[in-house]
C-alpha cells in the first residue's frame, strides 16, 4: 500500500487558471508593495538534464528538494522524480491512477489489523507534472512568479506659462482696461508611469501587481501546486499517513492524513519556495495563492479528503508559531 497524492489535477489547475485570470483583469497598479525587490537566486544550474535521469536518483534537483523535505519530515529523507515510463509502472504496481497520482510515499500496513508495518524514507514525485515545474522554478532568476511593477508617480513643478492678464491703463487721461499675455511661472502637477522593479505577482484575495495573461496564471498554478506537492510529501514522510480502510472495516492509520498533510504543507510552502530560491515575499505569495485558488476546490470536489475545516487560521490544523500573524 502507499500514501497516495492527487494534490491537483490538470483540469482543476486549469479551472484555477481560469479563475485567477479573471479577478487579475482588474489588478491593481503596486505602489509601494513591501518585500525584497531584488532578483532571486538560483538555487541549482540551469541544465538542460531532466530531473530523472540520474541513475542513482542523486541530479542537483533531487537532492535539493530531499533537504527540503528533511527539514519538513524533521528526519534524513530522500526524493526521486520519474520518467512517464517509470511513473506508470510504479504507481499501476501499487494499485494507484499515474495520469491522477503527482507524488507518494511507500507505507505498508497489516491487512488484517491496520498496524503500520513499515514507512519509506523517499518520496516518488512525478517527473513531468512536478519534478520539471519544480527544476524550472529552482534555476529561475528572476523567479516566474514575479512581475515588473509599475506605480503613478506624481510631482509638482513650475513652468513658464504664457497667461492671460487684465491690465489697467490710462490714455488720453481716461482709465482703459485691456488684457495682454504675459509669462508667469506656475505649478503643474506632471504624472509618469515608473518601474519600481521586480514584486510578487499574487497579492492575495485574487488581486495582482499587473494584468497577466490567462496562461501566466495557470503555469503560476504549476509552480504552487508543485511546492505543495513537494510539502505535502514530506509530512507523509513524518509519518502522517492512514485513511484506507482494510479488510473487515478497519481503517489504517489516521484517517484525516490527507487533510492534514495539506493544511501543513501549505503553511511550510513559503519554506519550501525560499529553499528554491524565492524571496521570502514571493513564497508567501505563493501559498497564499494555494490558499484562495486551489485549496478550495477540494471541499466539494472528489477529492475532499484532502480539505479539512480545521485547516483556517487560528484552528486546530494552525502550526504557526505565537504571534505569527500571515497566512499560511
Amino acid at each position: 500500500m502507499f500514501a497516495p497524492l492527487q494534490v491537483v489535477q490538470t483540469e482543476r489547475v486549469t479551472r484555477a487558471g481560469l479563475l485567477l485570470a479573471a479577478v487579475a483583469a482588474a489588478a491593481v497598479l503596486a505602489a509601494g508593495v513591501g518585500g525584497r525587490a531584488s532578483a532571486d537566486t538560483p538555487a541549482i544550474a540551469n541544465s538542460p538534464d531532466l530531473p530523472w535521469t540520474h541513475p542513482t536518483h542523486e541530479s542537483e534537483l533531487e537532492l535539493l528538494l530531499g533537504r527540503i523535505a528533511s527539514t519538513i519530515a524533521k528526519k534524513q529523507v530522500t526524493v526521486r522524480c520519474e520518467g512517464d515510463t517509470d511513473w506508470r509502472k510504479l504507481v499501476t504496481e501499487r494499485g494507484g491512477d499515474p495520469t491522477a497520482e503527482l507524488g507518494y510515499v511507500g507505507v505498508d500496513f497489516h491487512p488484517f489489523t491496520g498496524q503500520l508495518r513499515s514507512l519509506e524514507t523517499f518520496a516518488e514525485l512525478a517527473g513531468e507534472a512536478i519534478c520539471v515545474p519544480l527544476k524550472r522554478f529552482a534555476a529561475a532568476n528572476p523567479k516566474p512568479t514575479k512581475c515588473v511593477a509599475m506605480k503613478l508617480e506624481k510631482r509638482k513643478v513650475l513652468v513658464n506659462r504664457r497667461v492671460l492678464v487684465r491690465k489697467q491703463e490710462v490714455v488720453d487721461g481716461k482709465r482703459t482696461v485691456r488684457h495682454v499675455f504675459v509669462v508667469r511661472r506656475v505649478p503643474v502637477v506632471l504624472t509618469r508611469t515608473v518601474n519600481v522593479g521586480l514584486r510578487p505577482c499574487y497579492l492575495g484575495t485574487g488581486r495582482a501587481v499587473r494584468d497577466m495573461p490567462e496562461s501566466y496564471w495557470k503555469a503560476y498554478a504549476q509552480y504552487s501546486d508543485a511546492i505543495l506537492t513537494l510539502t505535502h510529501e514530506a509530512f507523509h514522510l513524518a509519518g502522517i499517513i492512514g485513511g484506507w480502510r482494510l479488510r473487515g472495516g478497519i481503517i489504517a492509520g489516521d484517517p484525516q492524513a490527507e487533510a492534514k498533510a495539506t493544511c501543513y504543507g501549505m503553511q511550510w510552502m513559503r519554506h519550501a519556495a525560499v529553499e528554491l530560491g524565492a524571496t521570502q515575499d514571493d513564497g508567501q505569495a505563493i501559498a497564499r495563492f494555494y490558499w484562495d485558488n486551489v485549496y478550495p476546490e477540494f471541499r466539494t470536489s472528489r477529492h475532499s479528503q484532502y480539505w479539512s475545516p480545521d485547516c483556517r487560521p487560528g484552528g486546530p490544523l494552525d502550526q504557526r508559531a505565537p504571534g505569527k500573524t500571515v497566512w499560511p
